[in-house]
């Protein structure tokens, strides 16, 4: 299942940007897509990415 929203640090966010955007300034300026899913700076340890969605139980297994 595919996310509805992406959270990261904003390292990780500026180093998306810097590759699939051109430049990292584009994380301060609009919305950031991937795909459709919004990509979202929060308040997270630096390199941190989270998901944010429904969870397939079939697919996911017990954890």
């Amino acid at each position: 299942m595919r996310p509805s929203r992406v959270l990261c640090s904003p390292d990780v966010l500026e180093r998306y940007c810097t590759v699939y955007e051109r430049s990292a300034d584009v994380a301060h300026s609009r919305e950031v897509r991937h795909e459709g899913i919004l990509l979202t700076a929060a308040i997270m340890p630096p390199g941190m990415v989270a998901f944010e969605g429904d969870v397939d139980s079939e697919r996911m297994g017990d954890w």
